[in-house]
């Protein structure tokens, strides 16, 4: 039996696990000062006006509703397109809400726009809940003057925002980078012999998790910042591959590894203003020196295999050359990606905002403009029908008839119908179903314990005023420590004091919240009901299936134009396969972080979709590695190019899920071989080998990726 002393640590447990940094307190507590100082203000200036309205729920949207990542400046350009949209919304709102057909028309349209948006930035998709609110209370409230409702969110702006910027603010939300330092620097522990292979799956997944914990990409718009999330794909891997092992079979190349790990952990947590710049010439310097020790160290172990008497003893070299190869290929392509984030993230704010003077790169480490991306991310996701579309239509679709709900029947607030709906929209009808049940639950509990706290308290204002600051901090802090029905009780109690502060009604206020939310939620449910009831579950296979199948394309060709030379067609054909391998990935980027955010099952049942998602992409990684090599001349190594051939055909195979018709061995093996067969031991010989040992350290490890052909996993039973 739990003592109330069992409860109070295992509630304290609950908000540190929740809650480590406070951040969430710190917004409570912003928001129980000052969402009454915007009352008490706009009561002020606009009593007896819908001024009061707006501002109290202005600065709801302003300090519980949106909470932005990023650092002070980040924030306010964030806040500040935030009050544009919002001032441009309300005023739209307003003109159309006398027009039912109008009204729910653009309602669809700023659903679509703003949830697809999502995809662009984690700051964009942050604010999406705040911007759609900011039409709805317009178009689904009476009619009042547009010059009162904008003095609303004024004051609401002009109090909350410099509160959210200034007055107790986050810590610096820029977790992505935070935890991939931290990868990297328990990768160079690994290699020095001072962290443990616990210590570094627990980086790991500290990293994974909060790369996949959102419905988003936790990543802004900027080139730089997304040209972090192939950084999560690299350090997965290296963490699966480095062993206690690896330093000894990196040999003279382990401090130059171990120098860039920790060089890129540097930039990546260094700000500008503390000498990012300096460190970033580090990490240059390191990569170089990099570069020369492993060519060094690639040179010796293919003179060596030439020189060995014995064919197994080379093989065994071969086997050593191209595991040091594949991992120090990896490191160096993280370190670049990094340090091309930091150069793109230098750039002054035109030339960010115009996409221009971009850093140059190659296949491994591409970095789109901020225009390019919203292109390629738009087309991309729209030609593959992502997950993200889907669940725009979705929405779009469920508001639209929410609203159209509030026209046609006579409920007393239609602004909860949207909100309900709002509520519970998700990418299946069964995880909307749940949903439902949690939305109208949390909204029932909250009423309950609003009405009594009303029929025991009354609606003196003095009362009213009192509890706004509590219901305040409960509505911002509930929520991100205790579940979605708490959150939703402490929204719902803090609905029924905002409506009595402005009109002292009672307790009936809670009572129509309580049936306009159950009408909401009834429209969502309705709505994923009849539009693609499968959800993410069933869309992360085909995604699986179709970045396999694109991988595959694009493998072939990378390894063609390396084996049969680089011209300009090949060139065109690779670039271009690269971009729908990279459309792929980002399909399914989408697509397993919705299966992940509802699917509730536990971890064995989720951990083979991931575990197939992560080979997916791992052969576009390993392709855009290929597709950076220089061709060597054509005329060398013509058995060692047909053994390269082989294997590829029989990699793409699997992906493509036929079984191979020639037997083989492993692809170190018989590489070592033809080599052996083949070259002449000159220096010239040993150059010409370096680009095709690279394409054969990348086959190598997709054929321990994919050792049978690869079944459907639509298909999986």
């Amino acid at each position: 039996m739990l003592t109330p002393a069992g409860l109070w640590r295992r509630a304290a447990d609950r908000i540190a696990e929740r809650d480590p940094e406070h951040d969430a307190l710190r917004r409570a507590v912003r928001a129980a000062i000052v969402v009454p100082l915007v009352g008490a203000v706009a009561f002020a200036v606009g009593g007896g006006s819908q001024t009061p309205l707006f501002a109290i729920f202005g600065s709801v949207s302003l300090l519980i509703t949106v909470d932005f990542p990023g650092n002070r400046p980040a924030r306010a350009v964030a806040y500040g397109g935030l009050a544009f949209n919002g001032a441009v919304l309300i005023t739209l709102g307003s003109l159309v809400a006398p027009i039912p057909w109008l009204a729910v028309t653009l309602m669809f349209l700023l659903a679509v726009a703003v949830t697809f948006s999502g995809v662009l930035s984690e700051i964009v998709a942050a604010g999406q809940r705040s911007t759609l609110l900011t039409f709805v209370l317009p178009v689904c409230t009476p009619p009042g003057p547009i010059p009162e409702r904008l003095l609303g969110w004024l004051i609401a702006l002009a109090l909350a925002v410099p509160a959210a910027l200034f007055l107790l603010p986050p810590r610096h939300h820029d977790d992505l980078r935070r935890h991939a330092a931290a990868v990297c620097r328990t990768l160079a522990d690994r290699l020095d012999g001072r962290a443990s292979a616990e210590d570094l799956a627990s980086a790991m997944g500290a990293l994974r998790d909060n790369f996949l914990g959102a419905d988003f990409r936790p990543v802004a718009l900027t080139a730089g910042s997304r040209a972090l999330v192939r950084v999560v794909d690299d350090l997965q891997w290296l963490s699966d591959r480095i062993t206690d092992g690896s330093a000894d079979l990196l040999a003279e190349m382990r401090e130059p590894v171990i120098r860039v790990l920790r060089d890129s952990a540097s930039v990546l947590t260094t700000p500008k203003a503390d000498g990012r710049d300096e460190v970033r010439s580090d990490l240059a310097l390191a990569l170089a020196v990099l570069r020369l020790v492993a060519q060094s160290r690639y040179r010796d172990d293919i003179v060596e295999i030439l020189g060995e008497d014995d064919d197994a003893a080379a093989m065994d070299v071969g086997r050593k050359l191209l595991t040091r190869r594949t991992i120090s290929a990896c490191v160096s392509a993280t370190g670049r990606v990094i340090g091309i984030a930091a150069d793109a993230d230098a750039r002054p704010v035109w030339a960010r905002v115009l996409g221009r003077r971009l850093p140059e790169s190659g296949a491994s480490d591409r970095v789109l403009s901020e225009s390019e991306a919203i292109a390629h991310l738009t087309t991309g996701f729209v030609a593959t029908r992502a997950v993200v579309v889907r669940n725009s239509l979705r929405t779009g679709i469920g508001l639209a008839v929410a609203v159209a709900v509030t026209h046609v029947f006579p409920v007393q607030h239609g602004f909860w119908v949207v909100l309900g709906a709002m509520s519970v929209l998700r990418s299946s009808a069964l995880t909307t179903g749940t949903r439902v049940l949690r939305a109208v639950t949390g909204t029932a509990i909250g009423f309950v314990l609003g009405a009594l706290f009303i029929e025991l308290m009354g609606v003196d204002p003095v009362v009213m005023w009192t509890m706004l600051p509590v219901v305040a901090f409960g509505s911002a802090y509930v929520p991100e420590v205790a579940s979605f029905i708490a959150g939703q009780a402490m929204f719902t109690m803090m609905v029924l004091i905002i409506f009595n502060v402005i009109v002292p009604t009672g307790w009936s206020v809670g009572l129509i919240r309580v049936e306009d939310v159950a009408v909401g939620a009834t429209v969502g449910i309705v709505v994923s009901l009849l539009l693609w009831p499968r959800g993410a579950s069933a869309t992360v296979s085909t995604a699986i299936d179709a970045a396999c199948t694109v991988g595959s394309t694009y493998l072939r060709a990378a390894v063609s134009r390396v084996i049969r030379g680089a011209s300009e067609a090949a060139n065109d054909r690779v670039f271009e396969l690269g971009h729908d391998a990279l459309a792929a990935s980002r399909t399914l980027d989408d697509a397993v972080r919705h299966y992940l955010s509802e699917s509730g099952g536990s971890t064995d049942l989720r951990a083979p979709v991931i575990r197939a998602a992560n080979r997916a992409i791992r052969v576009r990684s390993a392709a855009e590695l290929i597709a950076d090599v220089v061709p060597p001349p054509l005329a060398a190594y013509p058995r060692v190019r047909e053994v390269l051939k082989s294997h590829t055909d029989a990699v793409c195979d699997r992906l493509d899920g036929q079984a191979s018709t020639v037997e083989q061995g492993r692809i170190s093996d018989d590489f070592v071989l033809a080599l052996r067969a083949e070259s002449g031991g000159d220096t010239l010989s040993v150059s010409a080998a370096l680009p095709l040992v690279t394409v054969a350290a990348n086959l190598g490890e997709l054929e321990l990726l994919y050792p049978e052909p690869v079944r459907p996993v639509a298909s999986r039973g």
